[in-house]
């Protein structure tokens, strides 16, 4: 039985008074929203208007899968090549080895890999020594099952992998808590991840050598290397260099159409010019993205314990780990807080996130300051529900309030974008929607709010969302967050022939070799890219 109950209504008047400067407002921020060069990378993603409903992000299973190929893929099929699915996009699979081939290329790596482990390069030698002497491991159990197949081996430059290294890892970042769940499979399943900084990649890449099958790379390192023929990206000048197929940009928030950080079209684009395919990302997004996704390792912890509902506070924990979220780019006006909590009664709104400098805190809520990991999670697992703001566009947290039966509520602009847009549309990673794949999960497990309803609608679902925490089941996680999902989609990458695919893109684009969109020479005017260090 809910313990609290509305507060006597805001004169309506009143209401609407205070609603007309706070539209004029936002009006002018979004004048200037599309026109700023720089922004932190989750700002000043594009959307898409033709957006639909959806009602769930997982799919069952075994279902059936039914694709319409797309027209450059046709080769796939007349080919008669075995075929690997991500995202609806068809891809040809790699074939295994000849046995004596296999076995030739087996001994060329262990002696290349005891010469490694002998003589390591200086950046974080003990890591990537570990993951070389795994890597000679694994070579020896290679072929066990019958396949014949080099072990997959990433070279990084991402900048958050020394980061998610160890456990703990360093920071609760949503890029930190992909990486963690991925770099665990990859320790399961014999995949080996080396890291290096940017300025060593070439270096890094050419002593390593034919080791090396995929490197992944920040966003802006892939149109660095891309535009480097002389010391990062295969070349005639550097026919040692980095193949274009071989390099991924890994990154938590894709390649929106007109993101104005890159100054990229309104249209598809990726930062390896070769397609989206090439972008690998942690949710299911549009434009042939490959999803690599992740499983919430917190929700494995034993320490966090399931609070069931009857023993919940009447509080609502607001999703808000920094004060500007308030203040910039996010979707309710800074006054809606103070209005909300006046509306309803015997329940706290709470705020566990830094202050800071310029950026106040809202009237309306009970601020506690920032929390550690292990008080973050207790807090939402002894919440009635968790309330977005429009910022982070994607966060974690979301599947952490799901996992401990705690339901989510996230708002969105619905004269822009619908309430549950599905994963062929940008505008749910767009400044009108706080995080579309999630809001695909649907109630009770995620109850959406328009921020242009009346107060008293936005509080009828809000009310509604604190009550549905009994039909969400102890440890709820979508089936695409699961490890062995995870996993499937980990092993389906590795066994794409990207070598083939990327070369076919090539022809069909009529080029010689990768060339840069043009378009990019602004952003590299902007930001020109770091020389290779010796």
């Amino acid at each position: 039985m809910r313990t609290w109950a509305r507060r006597s209504r805001t004169p309506r008047l009143l209401f609407f008074i205070w609603r007309i400067p706070l539209i004029l407002a936002a009006a002018i921020v979004l004048f200037f929203l599309f026109r700023l060069d720089k922004l932190e990378s989750s700002h000043l993603l594009d959307y898409d208007r033709q957006a639909t409903d959806s009602t769930r992000l997982t799919t069952p299973q075994h279902e059936p899968i039914e694709l319409e190929l797309d027209p450059d893929d046709e080769w796939i099929e007349q080919e008669g090549q075995a075929t690997v699915i991500n995202n609806d996009v068809v891809f040809p699979r790699l074939p295994t080895l000849p046995s004596q081939e296999f076995f030739v290329l087996r001994d060329r790596h262990k002696t290349k890999i005891n010469a490694l482990i002998t003589n390591p390069l200086p950046t974080f030698t003990e890591y990537n020594v570990n993951q070389l002497k795994g890597l000679l491991k694994a070579w020896d159990d290679a072929a066990s099952d019958g396949s014949f197949r080099q072990p997959r081996v990433v070279l990084s430059t991402y900048g958050y992998v020394p980061c998610a290294m160890n456990r703990p890892v360093c920071s609760t970042t949503g890029e930190v808590i992909w990486l963690e769940s991925l770099l665990d499979v990859f320790k399961d399943n014999n995949y080996f991840m080396l890291w290096d900084g940017y300025d060593h990649l070439n270096k890094a890449y050419k002593h390593y050598g034919e080791i090396v099958t995929h490197v992944w790379s920040n966003d802006d390192h892939v149109i660095w290397c891309v535009n480097d023929t002389v010391t990062c990206i295969e070349s005639p000048e550097n026919p040692d260099g980095i193949p274009a197929w071989k390099l991924f940009t890994f990154t938590f928030w894709g390649s929106p159409r007109g993101w104005q950080n890159f100054r990229a079209p309104r249209a598809p684009w990726s930062f390896n010019p070769l397609g989206g395919e090439w972008n690998l990302v942690p949710y299911k997004m549009p434009d042939r993205h490959f999803y690599l996704g992740y499983h919430f390792t917190g929700c494995d912890s034993e320490d966090i314990p399931y609070v069931p509902p009857s023993e919940r506070k009447d509080q609502i924990l607001v999703l808000a780990k920094r004060s500007e979220y308030f203040h910039l780019y996010n979707l309710f006006p800074f006054s809606f807080w103070e209005i909300f909590n006046n509306e309803v009664l015997g329940m706290d709104v709470v705020l566990a996130s830094n202050q800071e400098v310029g950026y106040p805190i809202p009237k309306g809520l009970t601020w506690i300051g920032p929390q550690e990991r292990h008080e973050y999670d207790m807090l939402l697992a002894s919440s009635k529900a968790i309330f977005g703001v429009g910022r982070p566009f994607l966060s974690p947290t979301p599947f952490a309030s799901l996992c401990r039966g705690v339901p989510v509520i996230l708002p969105y602009r619905g004269s822009e974008c619908a309430a549950r847009p599905n994963s062929t549309r940008w505008c749910g990673f767009s400044v009108n929607h706080q995080h579309g794949p999630a809001s695909l999960l649907g109630e009770p497990y995620v109850w959406m709010v328009d921020i242009d309803a009346d107060i008293e609608v936005i509080v009828d679902v809000v009310l509604a969302a604190m009550d549905a925490g009994e039909k969400i089941e102890e440890g709820y996680e979508p089936y695409d967050m699961t490890i062995p999902a995870l996993t499937k989609r980990i092993h389906d990458y590795f066994s794409i022939d990207w070598e083939a695919y990327g070369h076919r893109r090539i022809e069909q684009r009529d080029w010689e070799s990768v060339k840069t969109q043009e378009w990019m020479y602004k952003y590299l005017a902007m930001r020109p890219r770091e020389d290779q260090k010796d």
